[in-house]
């Protein structure tokens, strides 16, 4: 064998700069507002992993290895380097004054080498190309080529990347929920194609693998020459060690990674929440209802109210009985104009509309009381009754908000038979509250969460075809079918448990027209009715409770206010309220002009076309 000597050869020169400046110019023209140090950071970081990809080609050089058999390694640097970095870069450039990139350039890099030292130390050891050895290094490179592709497939279809909150939203699905995802958006004959192509690919690079071992391969005598393998095992020791870190800062992994620690720390609420509660104190109204009462709060999902004839939506008439309501019982029926949500996620949406956590105050949830924990504190027997998913999921902040109630019920845990769930499986419920108790009652409807065909019986179909899919027939559907349950659930609880109060919202809007993103949410998404019932006996125990809210029907108001709402109704004082959160006060704070939604974001003004459906 040629004594092992790294020559300043020409090619290699023009590799390393080739490969440096690809990287660097990636870098520079996917970043936006980003520091001149950053910049100079990221030279010095490339640096680097260019030298090792320019000593992983010369390695395959060395050792007379075709250079077409890295074509496939080649192919997977080039897609990490740059997939994310690109499409992070058109999903948010307009939206965005500063995107700041991950270690995918990097970690393109350092992966292409590893693939090669990798194969070519194998080969070193074994001095043959194995099955195993070529079954194994496919594998990897299938999984490796697998996240960009993926990366591609999510941006053809929601013109965005996968986000933190994309991820919490996959990390909290149950196989039902993808399963329906899966169907709806890909449909049968996509997934088959996915399997079927994703099988292609691996054995592709399963036989790209196989390759005739050179002479200096089958020659070689560590003994002898030791060098070229000691730097070998020096690199992949280096690389390997480095190389978890770098893809733990990918923009994929990264934003999988803080899904996690997201609903870690959501799990830290039932270590503080006992203490919290016993510290409560809360003052009560001494003005009291006649006999024990009940007071309903439901949450709506994906409802959205430029979708809703109550609020005037010019299409069919999906919310008939909210509508007849307010036109024929204003007095009692009060219909908020201008109510929006916090967010467009249901989990970061409702853990801020169930605690004190808000916009305003970026309050721990872990460390938040909840509207629950007021009911309580207030006297009444606490109720949770929910259509959401349950099973095969961790918990939520949702879930664990709803555990402290005194009985929680999901439709899903009584469910034997395997069937499509209905929110109007949550009315028999009722009839498991107490009518001599001081109830405070919670209801959590799957609304009109995707796939709206499977939010409504067949038999409740009333603008589209039973049984056929169709987005915005659906959606309708779905809300209409929402009407008549919150209808139900208003006769019985007053005919039956003395309602006194009903408040309706939902943790965020919907357009059917559109694909739901979890990031870049349109004002529309954002846009939910709020609507509160007040008997009669309430209206007259509490005359100024009721004015004010009166007066506040064209107030503008966000769903992570909704813990001081609820204080409010509830006729509650403590120093865990504040009454300029509370649309109910007259101390209540926030105009159009200082309210803002999708987390501090976005501003309320900024919604020009409030009454249009984009």
């Amino acid at each position: 064998m040629k004594k092992y000597v790294l020559k300043i050869d020409k090619k290699y020169f023009i590799f390393f700069l080739s490969t440096y400046l690809l990287m660097l110019s990636v870098f520079f023209f996917t970043s936006i507002g980003t520091e001149s140090y950053r910049f100079f950071l990221n030279m010095r970081r490339y640096f680097p992993v260019a030298v090792v990809v320019t000593l992983a080609f010369f390695y395959w050089n060395y050792y007379d290895f075709p250079i077409k058999k890295i074509l496939p390694d080649c192919f997977i640097g080039i897609a990490w380097i740059l997939t994310h970095n690109i499409l992070d870069y058109f999903a948010y450039r307009n939206v965005s004054t500063n995107i700041n990139n991950f270690f995918d350039i990097a970690f393109g890099g350092y992966v292409f080498s590893l693939l090669i030292f990798l194969r070519i130390f194998l080969y070193l050891v074994f001095k043959r190309s194995s099955k195993f050895i070529n079954f194994m290094l496919g594998f990897i490179q299938t999984i490796l080529l697998l996240i960009p592709l993926i990366e591609l497939s999510y941006f053809s279809y929601y013109y965005t990347t996968i986000s933190t909150a994309a991820s919490i939203a996959f990390l909290q699905s149950n196989p039902n929920e993808v399963k329906e995802y899966l169907l709806q958006n890909i449909g049968v004959l996509g997934i088959f194609c996915f399997i079927v192509g994703v099988s292609f690919l691996c054995i592709f690079l399963i036989r790209q693998n196989k390759l005739e071992i050179s002479s200096k391969i089958t020659s070689v005598d560590f003994r002898k020459n030791r060098k070229p393998f000691l730097v070998l095992l020096v690199l992949i020791f280096s690389i390997g060690i480095y190389l978890p870190k770098c893809f733990a800062g990918t923009g994929v992994i990264h934003s999988m990674l803080g899904a996690k620690q997201y609903l870690d720390n959501a799990k830290k609420f039932e270590k503080y929440h006992k203490e919290k509660f016993n510290q409560l104190q809360v003052i009560t109204s001494a003005n009291k209802f006649a006999k024990p009462s009940t007071i309903i709060l439901v949450i709506g999902e994906s409802a959205g109210r430029n979708f809703m004839s109550a609020y005037g939506y010019s299409g069919n008439d999906t919310t008939p009985w909210l509508r007849q309501s307010i036109e024929n019982d204003g007095t009692h029926f009060l219909r908020f104009n201008h109510a929006y949500s916090s967010y467009g996620s249901t989990i970061q949406s409702l853990e801020r509309a169930l605690t004190e956590k808000n916009q305003y105050n970026n309050k721990e949830f872990s460390q938040s009381l909840t509207i629950i924990d007021l009911a309580k504190k207030a006297g009444y027997k606490t109720y949770w009754f929910s259509n959401q998913s349950v099973k095969n999921t961790a918990d939520t902040p949702i879930q664990l908000v709803a555990r402290t109630a005194d009985v929680t019920h999901w439709v899903e845990d009584g469910d034997e038979k395997n069937r499509v769930l209905y929110d109007g499986d949550l009315l028999p419920y009722l009839k498991d509250v107490n009518a001599n108790e001081n109830n405070f009652i919670v209801l959590h409807v799957m609304g009109s969460h995707e796939l709206t065909l499977h939010r409504f019986p067949p038999e409740f179909t009333r603008f589209g075809t039973a049984g056929a899919f169709d987005l915005v027939s659906n959606y309708e559907d779905s809300m209409a079918y929402d009407d008549w349950v919150l209808q139900q659930i208003f006769l019985y609880a007053k005919d039956n448990l003395n309602l006194q109060a009903m408040i309706f919202f939902s943790d965020h809007g919907a357009n059917p027209y559109r694909k739901r993103v979890a990031d870049n949410i349109p004002f529309i998404n954002l846009r939910i009715p709020l609507i509160i019932y007040l008997s009669d006996e309430y209206e007259q125990l509490y005359p100024q409770t009721t004015s004010i809210l009166k007066k506040h029907e064209n107030q503008y108001f966000t769903n992570d206010l909704m813990y001081e709402l609820v204080g409010g109704i509830l006729q509650i004082k403590s120093d865990h309220l504040d009454e300029k959160n509370d649309l109910s006060s007259e101390k209540f704070q926030f105009t159009r002009d200082t309210l803002k939604t999708d987390l501090g974001r976005k501003n309320i003004k900024d919604d020009y076309n409030e009454d249009k459906i984009e």
